[in-house]
């Protein structure tokens, strides 16, 4: 006979399971937003009667965070692109943790499913993040793909990498996913 999984999901063990992973995720969250992203270069390669030291050269060579993205599209105005970003990309998960937190800390009963069901609502307008820095990691390998080329002799070669700044991303997201789908299991059991 199937036991019932909830009190287990509210135990203090489980509580505080939850309340590790959640600094994990925010730990890593933060992290992400600013280490390197993404890392962009364009070498132009000139012709063979071109000496050689001069064959190669850098049109292009950065490296961006989360943040440094933000400074830049602010910058260069950009504004909406950058009110997006931050809106769907570091304020929301903001807001969505401290949810989280505030969720752990309640006590069980219709106010914790309550604010278990506006959570899973603001989550998935959080998860909009991955599609903005997809988005964005996107606009910039392929903005980068044009720049120096031209019909002549000289060969343009742009290479993206994803940094680890990306990866942490991603690992928080999972993370968050993790998050979520035991606090509903709680929820549902509350």
């Amino acid at each position: 006979m199937p036991t019932d999984p909830a009190p287990a999901l509210r135990s203090p063990a489980a509580t505080a399971t939850l309340w590790a992973l959640l600094a994990v995720a925010v730990a890593l969250l933060f992290t992400a937003w600013t280490q390197p992203l993404l890392s962009v270069q364009v070498t132009a390669k000139l012709p063979a009667f071109i000496p050689e030291p001069f064959q190669s050269m850098t049109i292009l060579d950065e490296t961006r965070s989360v943040v440094t993205m933000l400074e830049r599209l602010w910058e260069t105005n950009y504004l909406v692109i950058a009110a997006l970003l931050f809106f769907f990309g570091v304020l929301l998960p903001v807001v969505k943790n401290a949810g989280v937190a505030l969720l752990l800390a309640s006590r069980a009963g219709s106010r914790g499913r309550r604010m278990a069901d506006v959570l899973q609502f603001v989550g998935r307008f959080a998860m909009v993040d991955i599609f903005a820095v997809s988005i964005i990691v996107s606009v910039m390998a392929a903005s980068t793909i044009g720049q120096g080329d031209n019909p002549g002799p000289a060969a343009v070669e742009t290479v993206t990498t994803l940094r680890s700044g990306f990866y942490l991303f991603v690992v928080y997201v999972l993370l968050s996913f993790l998050i979520d789908v035991l606090l509903a299991r709680r929820a549902r059991g509350a």
